[in-house]
């Protein structure tokens, strides 16, 4: 009989919680420029229609943004950022951005695993650049409406049969902790994680390895499924790249690559829950507003935290502005450009159920269901 773990606060599940934010939740996350207030950086609320507005923290022109980050160190202004062709300000980088997108292997894929979009231009599913460089990707029914349902309803306690053990886990970060000087992304929302063997998130598994064919599924996290609920749950900006303590061999690594898959349409006709990119431009009737995804039912969003290197140096170079992160022992480098929000849905009633995979550069040690009870080798392929 399948068995439903909740979260609480005895030692057991106090040991359970350490393992999982050592290993699969902890996130890095950053103020936006001085320019706007820090506040905005943990409110959760909707957009509202008025894109001009200082409180509208989600659909802020992105021009306010290239300023000097102190934190980061670098001038997002005069990093190598490329918008689709239509949204570029010049024809020159119009054209870098034509070129960058162009043939079986795209200059803007360099550094990151293999794409097969030609997998997925097919009648029902389409792949579709949203940002050359950084590249961002969307593939429309990734997944069937009947797969992504079989897939939510792991969610309801008791799951449906053969899922087996499940993991639930109540993220409650809300403020910045200013005792340690650390500052930590607003998190509401819950969590599941689900074994590689439940066979609902069988064809989740199976397109991920149709779209990135050079990975192994042993490369991937835990699958881990989301819900937000309402206007007060919601993810504030953050990366998922991993912290070099985080990015232990046993962990795989760097994470190279974030799969989200939309499981519902809640959140259609603009009623929130985008996942916004911070430093990206593609969103509004002109281009020029922060990229926004909307979710849609079966929708993949693909995007990479991390570029591989061939580099030795440990300091960002000054060609680069700060852009990327150190060298880690994998020959990764976190792309800060990917720092990105999860948007609350609006309503009291409104919600967001996504699926999340992450890829790492190497072999993942699965430790959230304890080293051994979760293994890649159970997945039905």
């Amino acid at each position: 009989m399948a068995r439903y773990l909740h979260y609480r606060p005895p030692l057991e599940a106090a040991l359970l919680f350490a393992i999982i934010a050592s290993a699969a939740v902890r996130v890095r996350a950053f103020h936006i420029p001085q320019s706007r207030p820090i506040h905005k950086e943990v409110s959760l609320h909707a957009s509202t229609n008025d894109s001009n507005s200082n409180d509208d923290l989600w659909n802020a022109d992105i021009s306010p943004l290239q300023q000097h980050n102190q934190q980061h160190r670098y001038d997002s202004s005069i990093w190598s950022i490329l918008p689709l062709p239509e949204h570029a300000d010049n024809t020159s980088i119009a054209e870098r951005a034509r070129c960058a997108m162009i043939s079986n292997k795209p200059a803007a894929l360099q550094d990151r695993c293999s794409v097969n979009l030609d997998a997925f231009h097919n009648g029902r599913c389409k792949a579709q650049w949203l940002h050359v460089d950084p590249p961002v990707l969307t593939v429309d029914n990734f997944l069937t409406e009947q797969e992504c349902d079989d897939i939510r309803r792991i969610t309801i306690s008791p799951p449906p049969a053969g899922v087996g053990r499940v993991i639930k886990l109540e993220s409650r970060l809300s403020e910045s902790n200013k005792s340690n000087n650390q500052d930590t992304a607003v998190r509401l929302s819950t969590t599941w994680y689900v074994r590689y063997g439940a066979p609902q998130v069988a064809p989740l598994l199976r397109s991920l390895m149709q779209l990135l064919p050079d990975i192994q599924l042993e490369q991937t996290e835990e699958v881990q499924l989301v819900r937000y609920i309402g206007e007060g749950q919601g993810f504030g900006w953050h990366e998922d790249a991993l912290s070099e303590q985080e990015a232990t061999v046993d962990a795989g690594g760097q994470r190279i690559a974030t799969l989200l898959v939309y499981l519902d349409d809640n959140c259609q006709d603009g009623s929130g829950g985008r996942t916004l990119f911070r430093d990206l431009r593609g969103g509004g009737k002109n281009g020029k507003q922060r990229l926004g995804v909307s979710p849609k039912k079966g929708r993949a969003l693909l995007f990479f935290p991390a570029i591989s290197t061939t580099e030795d140096d440990n300091e960002s170079s000054d060609e680069d502005n700060g852009a990327f992160g150190k060298v880690y022992f994998d020959h990764t480098r976190a792309d800060h450009r990917t720092t990105h929000a999860g948007e609350p849905p609006t309503g009291k009633n409104g919600q967001k159920h996504i699926a999340q995979l992450w890829i790492h550069s190497g072999k993942h040690t699965p430790v959230v269901f304890g080293r051994g009870l979760n293994r890649h080798s159970e997945a039905v392929l």
